[in-house]
């Protein structure tokens, strides 16, 4: 699983938490590989709803590059 991760993080930090969630979950469940985004995902950039749920589509559109490159690297390592 590859996730995006949003706002101003050290990658660090995002490997610190992921370390102890992953820790608790299945392996096919695990997160393995991230990428951070600066700017946070919000209703004026298009990427939330009203109600502020994720829009999936736009999401994976915008990003298709990115989300790419972390399952080639999870395929690689």
């Amino acid at each position: 699983m590859a996730a995006l991760v949003t706002g101003k993080v050290s990658s660090e930090k995002v490997q610190a938490a992921l370390d102890v969630v992953n820790a608790e979950l299945p392996h096919y469940k695990q997160v393995r590989a991230f990428h951070i985004v600066g700017d946070p995902f919000t209703i004026e950039s298009g990427l939330l709803t009203a109600n502020g749920k994720l829009k999936r589509d736009l999401i994976a559109d915008r990003f298709q590059n990115e989300i790419g490159e972390m399952y080639q690297a999870v395929k690689t390592a």
